[in-house]
């Protein structure tokens, strides 16, 4: 393809950016409806403790406070058992927001006896807490769909093929970017409203003010909140989910700096007006600072600097498609792929790219002299896994020993991450002459299903799916996997759907707040890495000192219990 320009950025990123917010006014309306619902319930409420309690429709604070008794406490009975009947519905579906309501719940029933006025207040706080359930799960899957749809647009244009990771959505929507997550602030600013409305009705109560007066100044304080605090919270929260997930996608593409971009017009702040055109590095963002959202209701976004000429130097593709020049690629010759100084290949891949930039240790791979049985690899390889987490780095390893390479593992750290992460096992498995299969399912063991039909009998291969990775063989008894991270009970093992679960963790389906997700399930040839340079050259980022290895006593397997 032809170099992107900077206006094919920008034009891309105001698209997304016009996406999202279409994607969040459904939810604006939805918030705002519940508002307008939670308005008429409590005016109808004053007007129903007015009619009842109150001389001449005049609000008087010192009858409020008195006790109820009788029937009316019967009926404020009956509306505290509602609330208890929400409650246990929520341990089921929502148990932190039940854990919420059961603390409101939990102070009303502390009161034998309740006045008028903590009858109106407590129903106040109820019609509030139903809005924020009304309007939390529909707002979460609203910004999960722009994080998904925006990543995947980003890294699509960047010129790769990403998997959405259910774990960087939720930690996306889960980090206090600016004190406090989303849900924190929607039910601060939801309690806020309530402690206003609550605050009116005293203050109109002790001014001995009409029913008719009370009611326009509580909806007042609900049309203020529907024009700024909705429209505030909800297109502040989605630039930052917008600005995250395009983030995101330039560190999946390896993009080392931005450009910031400010929508120029008259509502555009003093502070974005500033940083339009400046260019950062993305290891020293700051939100707020030199990324967006840099205030409420921020419209501004980013665009990547792409070094097409460092790229091609380096033999990388042109962001996924080949360049027009006549200078030849980078290829598989020894002579070409090896910086002769340090015997460190010159990267040509994205992981190999990682891992230099992360400053890995490369430990060059050598033949071995001699062909290693089954049995003596697992002994060589195995231990106790003291990493935390080395099942697909030691799963190459073992490639590469089944391939007549000289590889140790159980180094951890960033070696480790690298070569558990999705982007670099995907990279691995398309490599040239390397024989494997990939499948996209919300249903993991669906997925490995459809990836063990082209698994041929006494055949090695390569399985990453779930949370775990591990080497898997065809046998006339069934399917086995080989387990290499305990002490002493290494091996091959039955692979069966107690062992997918328990061990590999696979589930029946991923949803984050509603919404689906389809990982990625990868089966990879062990015979047909053999010949390939690039994977050799990799192993070299995996290859550990047997001095340095992480494993013994104290090391263990990960199970999903």
């Amino acid at each position: 393809m032809a170099q992107k320009n900077r206006d094919y950025w920008e034009e891309r990123q105001v698209k997304r950016e016009a996406k999202a917010f279409t994607t969040i006014q459904n939810i604006e309306k939805e918030y705002k409806i519940a508002l307008e619902k939670a308005k008429q319930d409590i005016n109808k409420e004053i007007s129903r403790i007015t009619t009842t309690y109150m001389n001449d429709n005049i609000l008087n604070y010192n009858e409020t406070l008195k006790l109820l008794k009788g029937d009316d406490y019967k009926v404020w009975k009956k509306d505290l058992h509602d609330y208890i009947k929400e409650y246990k519905n929520l341990l089921k579906t929502a148990p932190l927001d039940a854990q919420k309501l059961y603390l409101e719940i939990e102070t009303l029933s502390a009161k034998s006896r309740i006045s008028h006025l903590d009858s109106l207040k407590a129903q106040i706080d109820m019609e509030f807490t139903k809005l924020i359930f009304g309007v939390e799960d529909s707002s979460k899957n609203a910004l999960n769909s722009v994080y998904r749809d925006t990543f995947i647009e980003v890294t699509k244009d960047l010129g790769i093929n990403a998997i959405v990771s259910r774990d960087k959505i939720k930690a996306v929507l889960d980090r206090p970017w600016s004190g406090a997550n989303f849900s924190e602030r929607l039910w601060t600013n939801t309690d806020k409203l309530a402690q206003t409305v609550k605050q009116e009705i005293v203050n109109g109560m002790i001014q001995g003010i009409n029913l008719k007066t009370m009611s326009k100044r509580v909806s007042e304080r609900f049309e203020t909140a529907k024009k700024n605090d909705v429209e505030r919270l909800l297109r502040t929260e989605v630039n930052y989910v917008l600005n995250q997930a395009t983030l995101d996608g330039y560190k999946e593409a390896g993009i080392e700096k931005y450009e910031f971009s400010a929508t120029l017009d008259s509502r555009t702040s003093q502070i974005c007006s500033e940083l339009n055109g400046e260019i950062f590095e993305i290891k020293k963002i700051a939100v707020g600072l030199n990324y967006p959202p840099m205030h409420p209701r921020c419209r501004s976004t980013t665009i990547p600097i792409i070094d097409y000429e460092s790229l091609i130097k380096q033999g990388r593709e042109e962001i996924g498609e080949k360049d027009n020049n006549d200078n030849e690629p980078l290829t598989n010759n020894e002579n070409r792929s090896i910086n002769k100084e340090s015997k460190e290949p010159i990267p040509n891949t994205f992981t190999m790219t990682w891992a230099q930039n992360d400053k890995v240790e490369y430990n060059e791979v050598k033949k071995l002299q001699k062909e290693l049985t089954t049995e003596e690899i697992i002994k060589k390889l195995g231990g106790g896994d003291k990493t935390g987490g080395s099942c697909s780095s030691v799963a190459f390893a073992y490639i590469g020993n089944r391939n007549g390479y000289d590889v140790l593992d159980f180094r951890g750290g960033k070696s480790m991450n690298i070569f558990a992460s999705t982007r670099s096992i995907v990279e691995i498995a398309n490599l040239d002459d390397i024989q494997s299969k990939i499948t996209k399912n919300t249903n993991d063991f669906k997925a490995v299903k459809e990836l063990l039909t082209f698994a041929k009998e006494d055949k090695e291969y390569y399985l990453a799916t779930g949370g775990h990775a591990a080497i898997i063989r065809k046998t006339n008894k069934g399917f086995e996997y080989l387990e290499l991270q305990t002490e002493d009970k290494n091996g091959f093992k039955k692979l069966d759907k107690t062992a997918l679960k328990s061990r590999f963790g696979c589930q029946t389906s991923h949803t984050v707040s509603g919404l689906k997700l389809e990982p990625a399930s990868i089966l990879i040839d062990v015979d047909s890495c053999k010949n390939n340079e690039e994977f050799k050259n990799l192993l070299g980022y995996i290859n550990t000192a047997k001095d340095k290895q992480n494993k013994g006593e104290g090391g263990y397997a990960k199970w999903f219990l």
